[in-house]
């Protein structure tokens, strides 16, 4: 039980790592919602043809 204690600093060392998880785990959704984002512009823009398009998806699901 010492180790979750950290030698008494628990209180600062526990809540900056749930801070830390919460605010990566932010910036992922952030950021995979953008690029969705750009993709359908280009797409819209004819940068990117259709089968390009969905053979990224396709890589990107496995």
């Amino acid at each position: 039980m010492e180790i979750l204690n950290m030698g008494g600093y628990a209180a600062f060392v526990w809540p900056a790592y749930f801070f830390a998880l919460g605010l990566t785990f932010f910036l992922y959704r952030r950021s995979v919602k953008q690029l969705k984002k750009v993709e359908k512009k280009a797409e819209e823009l004819g940068l990117v043809s259709k089968e390009v398009s969905q053979t990224v998806r396709a890589s990107q699901t496995i």
